[in-house]
């Protein structure tokens, strides 16, 4: 890792305990080593094309005739797989 305030290599190769590869996303913010970093790009298209596959999204939305089962659908989202990073039930007007 280069870092470009100072004009030097900060990080090289090294195992950090309790960090995991999935928290590495545009706009995560990392603790390595007592600095608190932003992840504002990938360095190549291999890693663009590895992580955004890993981490892209899809936006959901259950109508109100479907209120009742909605258990049910959440239910059926997770057993296909997907992982529900954000949940939010609105009343529109």
């Amino acid at each position: 890792m280069y870092d470009v305030k100072n004009s030097r290599i900060f990080l090289k190769k090294i195992e950090i305990p309790g960090f995991n590869i999935d928290d590495l996303y545009i706009g995560a913010k990392c603790t390595i080593l007592s600095r608190v970093m932003k992840v504002t790009g990938y360095a190549d298209l291999r890693t663009r094309r590895r992580f955004e596959t890993s981490r892209s999204s899809t936006f959901a939305m259950i109508k109100p005739h479907a209120y009742a089962q909605m258990g049910k659908i959440l239910d059926r989202v997770s057993a296909a797989g997907f992982e529900i990073a954000k949940l939010k039930m609105s009343k529109f007007n």
